[in-house]
């Protein structure tokens, strides 16, 4: 019922700025005029170009601006089907369970500005991908009066690791690294203060957060805690980074999409502390983006450490401190610029540095994406394969295809 009375409540807002956009528009003509006069209709119903579409989706199709003030409508869906191999699991980060389809996202939101210096941002995550944390995906205000300083209040991505606060739906492949999934912490409510020292080459953020809860198993992941009631069975959590771009500004997306005739470069780095009733954490991770003449590569690598409580105040604890580390990199190529790119990725997953077993994997994945209107609607076709390092082989590997729309 709370899913829906949100989606309710925006579709509510929608339907009220068509209904004052109609009031403004002129008189709609006579039927008979219209009738009598094909040339127009017929001008009407000529399809736009790719570059008109292109350019509406960039600036948003739903979109309402009253002077400073501004609100876009924005959506996300993204279908996956193929076929999986007899011991794949979600709960062991493989992305479907049995051959079949899967939607795996399907998001509906708002953002824009206030002024100048205020923007806003809400996203909901209408099927709650099963999740015990509720619909709500962002729902932030930032406050940036100068480049000097600017503050992000609200739920928001945690800035701890790179490819996990980049949105999902400018990579080469069909989601991001499996490793990242189950180490990075996705978002949490607190306060994130910034900085360009360096004007469009050099952002530092540092933020304070509701403390984050760690899963017991690596792939689970964190839990979404301390949101509309607030901490309750844990502290804070402290977070830093640098952002780096020397060069020219790399722009948004994983792939070098416009195969543009420059070297481009981004690099930063990160550190945080959890300090959870239950288990403490400690972790820092680093990555390295370069692009040119349609290639791209991209490299991270992320490590934590974690001890458990004496005393845990919940269930999602630890026996003993563990050590983990993911490492990642993905090279790729535009066959067709604007239009067809070939990625492979490559990863090397330990979800215990003190022991050997199963947990030690490498996974790969090949993908080749149709970029039909760029990133705003693209298909995927990939292959993913596991192994494990130690002890029994698991028959985990799998081919799917991907279909996203995303405006």
């Amino acid at each position: 019922m709370r899913i829906l009375s949100l989606v309710s409540a925006l579709m509510i807002s929608l339907w009220a700025l068509s209904a004052a956009g109609q009031e403004s528009a002129p008189v709609t003509p006579p039927v008979t005029a219209v009738l009598q006069s094909p040339a127009p209709m017929a001008a009407e119903l000529t399809p736009p170009t790719r570059d008109t579409l292109l350019s509406t989706l960039e600036r948003g199709p739903a979109r309402f601006d009253a002077g400073s003030f501004s609100m876009v409508f924005h959506g996300r869906l993204q279908f996956w089907g193929g076929w999986v191999d007899s011991d794949t699991l979600m709960s062991e980060g493989d992305k479907m369970q049995e051959p079949g389809f899967r939607m795996r996202r399907a998001r509906f939101g708002v953002d824009g500005n206030v002024t100048s210096e205020i923007t806003y941002r809400l996203e909901l995550d209408v099927f709650d991908e099963e999740k015990t944390g509720g619909p709500l995906y962002e729902a932030w205000v930032d406050y940036t009066p100068t480049r000097w300083i600017g503050a992000t209040v609200g739920y928001q991505k945690f800035p701890f690791v790179k490819t996990e606060i980049a949105s999902s739906a400018h990579i080469a492949h069909l989601d991001r690294a499996i490793g990242i999934d189950a180490i990075a912490p996705a978002h949490a409510l607190g306060v994130a203060l910034h900085t360009e020292p360096w004007k469009d080459h050099l952002i530092v953020t540092a933020g304070v957060f509701n403390g984050l809860q760690r899963n017991s198993g690596f792939f689970q992941g964190f839990e979404p805690v301390g949101v509309s009631s607030g901490n309750k069975f844990e502290k804070l959590s402290f977070v830093g980074r640098f952002d780096l771009e020397p060069l020219d500004p790399i722009g948004t997306g994983e792939a070098d999409l416009m195969a543009e005739k420059t070297f481009r470069l981004a690099l930063g780095g990160s550190g945080y502390y959890n300090d959870g009733k239950s288990v403490t954490t400690v972790g820092a991770s680093g990555f390295l983006h370069a692009k040119a003449y349609g290639l791209h590569l991209l490299g991270e690598v992320v490590f934590d450490q974690s001890k458990p409580r004496k005393v845990p105040t919940s269930t999602n604890t630890i026996a003993t401190k563990t050590s983990r580390m993911v490492a990642q990199a993905s090279l790729g190529y535009m066959l067709l610029p604007d239009c067809l790119g070939l990625a492979a990725r490559g990863e090397l997953i330990n979800d215990n540095m003190d022991q050997d077993d199963e947990g030690d994997q490498v996974a790969a994945a090949g993908t080749l994406s149709w970029y039909a209107l760029r990133d705003f609607v693209k298909v995927q076709l990939e292959y993913q394969h596991r192994a494990e390092l130690h002890g029994k082989s698991v028959k985990n590997d799998a081919v799917i295809a991907g279909v996203q729309l995303y405006f």
